[in-house]
């Protein structure tokens, strides 16, 4: 019996039906980055068993969190990979390549679009990682086995994604996706105003103090921290990395012109315009608590409202719950993308 072994890819936990690897990427498309995030990223991997084709499960993470970080053993709980592990087992998972997407930022996230203030983050996922993963995996490329889904921001991306490129993905999964701006997000603005007006309506200052660390010790840091960074994702001012408020510090009001640019980022603003793609999608599913901490809830109501007025086929679940409960939820997506991949 062997004392001492060498494993590849190991982490403090098993996992039974997959393999453990990393799809590292030197991009060219995040090399000049106004935040000077690292180019070099780290996509995990999570591979079956089997021989290919595999469909392909494309993983976006929340605001803050980082895709590959759900590989992190947790403490008196299963994290995210056991409990895929664990459906796949029952069959509530699909077998498939499950892609980890690492692009996390200095302000916590991309948002998973390009943005002058945070970097390319969509051209990196479509034009780097995507043909990666088709290159050295054996996947299928049909594009009813291919699926992007996350929670919260990644919920956002999700939909940004999928609806934009119904050539790759088939199926969309997102759960309390950021969406409805005027609930979601303008509380959160109006909290970190006075900072706003104390940094003079500079992004950079705002940076500087995030990094060395003085934002990270406010009570409401993430609060703080999650209006500047959806600030950095959709309304960016020069390519430097600094970036515009949509309200005017003096009076509260929002800024028209600014505030224009935020909402034609917005899902209720966004997915309308682009119907004639998600005609094109196999399923579209839709989660969120009825007690969202961020009222994600409205907007959800609001996309399932306008998708069933066009006719878009979808799935849309409300359960009990608020914002924090997304992991707990991810077990629906699965066995939702199952269904659909084994009907």
């Amino acid at each position: 019996m062997k004392t001492t072994e060498i494993l590849k890819n190991f982490r403090a936990y098993d996992v039974e039906h997959f393999q453990i690897e990393t799809l590292k990427i030197e991009s060219a498309l995040l090399k000049n980055n106004p935040l000077k995030d690292p180019t070099t990223r780290y996509n995990a991997l999570l591979i079956p068993r089997s021989e290919g084709p595999w469909p392909v499960v494309v993983v976006l993470s929340g605001f803050t969190g980082n895709a590959p970080y759900y590989f992190n053993p947790k403490f008196h709980e299963q994290n995210a990979i056991q409990v895929i592990d664990q459906c796949f087992g029952r069959g509530e998972a699909p077998e498939a390549l499950y892609v980890f997407v690492d692009a996390l930022t200095s302000w916590g996230g991309s948002q998973f679009i390009n943005s002058a203030a945070t970097g390319n983050y969509e051209d990196y996922i479509m034009q780097e990682l995507i043909p990666a993963v088709k290159e050295h995996y054996p996947v299928s490329h049909k594009v009813n086995d291919w699926c992007v889904t996350g929670g919260s921001s990644g919920g956002y991306g999700s939909l940004h994604l999928g609806s934009k490129y119904p050539e790759v993905f088939g199926y969309v999964g997102a759960i309390a996706p950021d969406s409805f701006f005027e609930a979601s997000l303008l509380p959160e603005l109006y909290h970190a105003l006075p900072l706003w007006e104390k940094y003079k309506e500079s992004g950079l200052r705002a940076l500087e103090e995030l990094r060395n660390g003085k934002l990270m010790k406010m009570r409401n840091w993430h609060t703080i921290v999650n209006a500047f960074g959806m600030a950095a994702c959709y309304s960016a001012k020069g390519t430097h990395g600094d970036f515009e408020f949509p309200i005017d510090t003096h009076t509260g009001e929002k800024i028209p012109g600014i505030w224009k640019n935020w909402l034609a980022k917005d899902p209720l603003h966004f997915l309308p315009e682009r119907i004639r793609n998600l005609k094109k999608l196999s399923g579209i599913y839709l989660d969120c608590g009825s007690k969202d901490n961020f009222h994600l809830q409205y907007g959800s109501r609001q996309i399932s409202k306008m998708l069933k007025s066009h006719q878009v086929h979808h799935e849309y679940v409300e359960f009990d719950g608020n914002h924090f409960d997304i992991g707990e939820r991810r077990p629906e997506v699965w066995k939702w993308l199952t269904s659909q991949w084994r009907s």
